[in-house]
């Protein structure tokens, strides 16, 4: 893996030629454009990304265009995943202009009516003549029903698409074009059940209707283990829950924080799973629930998002960089220790521009750092975004290593 480092080798060079001409210390974020930061991705089905780009030093802060408006997107990868979101959306609402899918459509539609009344009515008959004899299908059918009587929640449409199996096709569906099913984007959501609904009728799959989608258009959860896949295809959203919560307690974190994590609607289903399958693959290195503490208390979806993005990183760098022992709490900062007596730090941040913030945290990390009884040799910092000249020479003057531009892996977190 190329990426670029900077070192204190290239510092002792680089100080001489770039140092600031007002002699200030700190420095502003650079605006940027779309077109430098996305290398011609800019535009494309359905959207198109404002030229100017502003960051207040850590994030990015982007206006994306689409039929449905401008919105404003914060951070990289919420951008990246929102791109995929509206080129799926794209892709999938090209379905209509194939006539017999359309006619799937229009015939799905005459359905609901009558069989939200036969299921209401007989649901176990519905099923059985609906599914296969699947056991926890019925166990789902069974509290959909209770749910459904007892008013404690699901309307007879949900139990509809519970017994007909709707709910999954729409979950392998989304899992086929590389979007997450529980999608916060709701022109998305809607159409991914009304593509799902087609299903119905019988003549159509899953298969059968992504093969009407152009090569290119979309692109499944590439990097995505087959059991993880599975599981959020097959699994629903209390499943998946229940899923995740035993990883969270094997990683040590505490049942206020497993359950901070999995009420905190700042992450979809999906994205719970993903976090706990990241942090089951760094089962032998110790502090993990200090990474479930952080998780639990976001705030934003912004914040959330980060958090995804550095346990998955954090994942990619103990498989491929470094082996890690142990994290710890270093000025407020999860440190990962090596095994070697290295460190490092994971930042999925877009621009790192030496504003009095940054120098402010940067600063006190190399402070706790080195205030450690053992303080660690060498330091990694690690970041998916770039770093300006100014924030490279300081932080190397620290002693860090900065691999910036760290490459996010394949998978559902961009």
């Amino acid at each position: 893996m190329s990426l670029p480092r900077i070192t204190a080798g290239f510092c002792a060079v680089s100080l001489a030629l770039a140092v600031p001409a007002t002699g200030q210390d700190y420095e502003r974020p650079p605006v940027q454009t779309a077109a430098a930061i996305l290398h011609g991705k800019e535009v494309g089905p359905g959207y198109l990304v404002e030229s100017k780009v502003h960051s207040e030093g850590f994030l990015r802060v982007f206006e994306v265009q689409t039929v449905q408006g401008i919105e404003r997107v914060v951070g990289d990868g919420l951008l990246k995943l929102r791109l995929s979101e509206v080129k799926a959306l794209t892709a999938l609402d090209g379905l209509k202009a194939d006539q017999s899918f359309l006619e799937g459509l229009k015939e799905a539609a005459k359905r609901p009516a009558d069989f939200v009344k036969s299921t209401v009515e007989d649901p176990i008959g519905t099923a059985k003549s609906t599914v296969t004899g699947v056991g926890r299908v019925f166990g789902r059918l069974a509290q959909g029903v209770e749910n459904t009587v007892t008013g404690k929640g699901g309307s007879p449409e949900d139990l509809a698409k519970a017994v007909t199996g709707t709910d999954r096709t729409r979950r392998e569906l989304a899992v086929e074009i590389g979007v997450d099913p529980y999608t916060t984007y709701a022109p998305l959501s809607a159409k991914l059940t009304e593509t799902a609904s087609v299903t119905t009728i019988g003549k159509w799959t899953v298969t059968a209707i992504t093969a009407l989608i152009p090569g290119g258009a979309i692109s499944s959860f590439v990097g995505t283990a087959e059991s993880l896949r599975t599981l959020i295809v097959d699994s629903t959203p209390s499943e998946l829950h229940e899923r995740a919560a035993p990883a969270l307690r094997h990683a040590g974190a505490n049942e206020g924080d497993i359950s901070g994590f999995l009420s905190n609607r700042n992450y979809t289903p999906t994205e719970r799973i993903v976090f706990a399958y990241r942090l089951q693959a760094i089962a032998n290195v110790k502090g993990r629930e200090l990474l479930v503490a952080q998780a639990a208390a976001a705030q934003t979806r912004e914040d959330a998002y980060i958090q995804l993005r550095r346990i998955v990183l954090t994942e990619t760098y103990n498989r491929t960089e470094a082996q890690l022992s142990q994290f710890r709490m270093v000025a407020g900062f999860p440190v990962a220790l090596r095994f070697d007596g290295g460190a490092a730090l994971v930042v999925p941040l877009d621009m790192i521009a030496w504003t009095e913030t940054t120098a402010k945290v940067m600063s006190g990390l190399h402070t706790g750092l080195t205030g450690q009884p053992f303080p660690p040799k060498t330091v990694d910092f690690l970041s998916t975004g770039t770093v300006t000249d100014l924030a490279g020479q300081n932080m190397v003057s620290f002693g860090w290593t900065v691999m910036s531009e760290y490459p996010m892996p394949p998978g559902p977190i961009h």
